[in-house]
């Protein structure tokens, strides 16, 4: 699995500077290396062949929900603005919508920046060398658990999550922001280092963080989590050029290329073989045509036909010569160790030799042969060879009896 280079960058503008913290995690989300601190610019090494995943400040990123009509989720986009023009501040063709989530009920969740806020800071991140993968609010690396609302509390920023909505503060609003909570879902309240709570949150149980590079780990675990590319979407969906997509493809591209190669290579030799084996076979049934049918023309596809005519072409037309060879063919079945030689048929008499172990076993067959064509089967010479007896056999008249 692909590795992932988290990236929680400080200040709520480029311009302010682009100080930044990052973690490398491994494919199975665990912590690989400890947390580094920095200029953005340090972090583009790291991100060679990993997925970048950066969270920005969430002063400036807002959540909101809105109902919309539709499955495509380009067309939710386009109608959303207006759909949360009541509820945003601003012209709406300023604002850059991206959708989280879609619910059964057309119920859809979006975060909603300024375009020019978000276009300065992927700006700056290209500066410095990386390309984003996913951009995501600092707030939703906030663990959440369904019904409940967590709030962080970490240096001098609020940072709250309760399913896709949240926000980020600065702490000192946070007694104002707690007592106009408009939600009931109970508060979970984690405060990073061993500051006091505010005093509005005195009476709330609290869980605490040792330090910040543990709470950023579980910032960065929380949006590996999350799926999609965050506010990378519509104008700003990643794009990469050409040169980076052929480096990050070029082996397997090459191992493709190679395979397809080997496969025209081996497809090319199968057919080299093919027509090799069919040029042979062809010269084969030419050769063996003309030892049947000298002098007759071969006419390629009609061979038996041309056979079975020369063999029933006899002066009499009721020729049994082909039943005569079916029974020549029962009759050797029965015997074992027999071997036909070869036959001929010519002026009403069929002729053929066979080779067998023993004369009892060429009277068996001729009695065999006798029965199943129903002619008179004569032994004409029987001599012995060094594998047997041969025996030539003939079958005086090619017409039923």
């Amino acid at each position: 699995m692909v590795e992932k280079l988290v990236i929680w960058i400080s200040g709520e503008t480029a311009s302010a500077g682009t100080n930044a913290r990052w973690l490398v995690l491994d494919g199975n989300g665990n912590r690989a290396g400890a947390v580094q601190q920095g200029a953005l610019e340090d972090a583009a090494a790291l991100a060679v062949n990993r997925r970048v995943i950066i969270m920005l400040p969430g002063e400036r990123i807002v959540a909101a929900a809105a109902r919309v009509p539709g499955r495509n989720a380009k067309r939710i986009l386009q109608a959303a603005p207006y759909a949360l023009e009541e509820r945003l501040a601003g012209d709406v063709e300023a604002l850059h919508v991206a959708l989280l989530a879609r619910h059964p009920d057309q119920q859809c969740e979006f975060l909603v920046v300024e375009r020019a806020w978000l276009a300065e800071w992927l700006a700056t991140i290209d500066a410095a060398g990386m390309r984003a993968d996913a951009l995501w609010p600092d707030w939703l690396g906030v663990p959440a658990e369904p019904g409940s609302a967590h709030w962080l509390l970490q240096d001098s920023r609020l940072l709250s999550r309760e399913g896709w909505s949240g926000f980020a503060a600065p702490v000192e609003d946070a007694g104002f922001l707690f007592t106009h909570r408009e939600s009931e879902a109970p508060l979970r309240l984690t405060i990073v280092g061993d500051a006091p709570p505010p005093a509005a949150l005195a009476e709330q149980e609290t869980a605490r963080i040792d330090d910040a590079e543990r709470a950023f780990t579980e910032l960065a675990a929380g949006v590996v989590a999350l799926p999609g590319h965050g506010l990378l979407q519509g104008a700003f969906r990643p794009r990469r050029d050409e040169q980076a997509d052929w480096h990050r493809w070029r082996w397997p591209a090459a191992a493709a290329a190679a395979w397809l190669v080997l496969g025209l290579a081996a497809l090319g030799l199968d057919a080299w073989r093919l027509q090799r084996e069919s040029a042979f076979l062809e010269s084969a049934i030419q050769d063996l045509f003309a030892q049947a049918l000298p002098g007759s023309r071969r006419i390629p596809g009609q061979e038996r036909y041309l056979i079975e005519q020369a063999l029933g072409g006899s002066n009499t037309t009721e020729s049994r010569a082909l039943e005569t060879i079916a029974d020549v063919a029962h009759a050797l079945q029965g015997i074992e160790n027999a071997r036909l030689n070869g036959f001929n048929f010519r002026n009403d008499y069929f002729e053929l030799s066979v080779t067998v172990p023993n004369a009892t076993t060429l009277e068996t067959f001729r009695d065999a042969l006798a029965e199943r064509a129903g002619q008179p089967v004569d032994v004409q010479s029987a001599n012995s060879t060094g594998d047997g007896l041969e025996g030539r056999l003939s079958i005086a008249g090619g017409e039923a009896q």
